[in-house]
């Protein structure tokens, strides 16, 4: 399980010693931002939508508590302060902090925090799911999302943003527009039976596509169909006169 944290303190060689400390003892962290002040660490939450956030309180103007007060209430990260004030013990535990770390930090309290983070995430991700099924309710259908099941997390995308789906045995390619690609521990046939009615074409046994993606239909080399990301996907003999009366219509 892949923790995408965020760093917020504002000592750049705090940030610094608790970045490698991470790397070294805690290789589920993934740090996805670091931030000096409140309003920096507010622009790159709404950018990145992190699991975790790794938070000082006292950071000059904004603390880290005004950090906290500042966000809308949407966000389902949890938060480990680290600070070099105990003072804030209390006040910490009362904003629902997941843990509390004094500086300098103990190797072995911050494995523990880590740990008791990843517990509490990891069901507000399967939650994920719950909102993404009651907001597809009143997507239109080029809005709508699927959740993609990877190794240490639930990618959830929009289905307009698939290009094509090509089989590997019982895995899916899934290829997406700005070039991104995912393998999915799922078969193409269970793909086809969850896109039907988004517009895509089942060219060949191995081959899923976006009708909307399709360039142009190559006639030569037996007929192939260019997709606006630049592959090509062929089209079997059995496919061939389903295909072409789509295209033509």
């Amino acid at each position: 399980m892949i923790l995408k944290s965020i760093l917020v303190d504002d000592e750049a060689k705090s940030r610094a010693n608790l970045r490698e400390l991470l790397k070294e003892y805690c290789p589920a962290v993934e740090i996805v931002g670091e931030a000096g002040s409140a309003t920096e660490a507010l622009k790159i939450i709404g950018q990145q939508a992190p699991d975790l956030l790794f938070l000082d309180i006292e950071m000059g103007v904004e603390s880290g508590f005004d950090l906290l007060r500042s966000l809308n209430g949407n966000q389902i990260f949890e938060v480990i302060f680290v600070t070099a004030f105990d003072r804030y013990g209390i006040q910490a535990v009362k904003a629902c902090a997941i843990d509390y770390l004094l500086k300098p930090i103990n190797i072995l309290e911050l494995c523990a925090a880590v740990e008791k983070a990843a517990k509490q995430i990891l069901p507000k991700r399967d939650n994920k799911r719950l909102q993404e099924l009651i907001a597809n309710i009143d997507r239109a259908d080029d809005e709508q999302r699927i959740a993609l099941p990877l190794a240490d997390k639930i990618e959830f995308i929009a289905v307009s943003k698939i290009i094509r789906l090509e089989a590997e045995g019982n895995y899916t390619h899934i290829y997406l527009d700005g070039a991104k690609k995912y393998l999915i521990c799922k078969t193409l046939k269970e793909y086809q039976e969850l896109l039907e009615g988004y517009n895509f074409l089942r060219t060949h046994q191995s081959h899923l596509v976006n009708f909307r993606k399709i360039s142009s239909y190559v006639k030569t080399e037996g007929g192939y169909l260019a997709m606006e990301d630049g592959s090509q996907v062929p089209i079997s003999r059995q496919k061939r006169e389903e295909i072409l009366k789509r295209i033509l219509k």
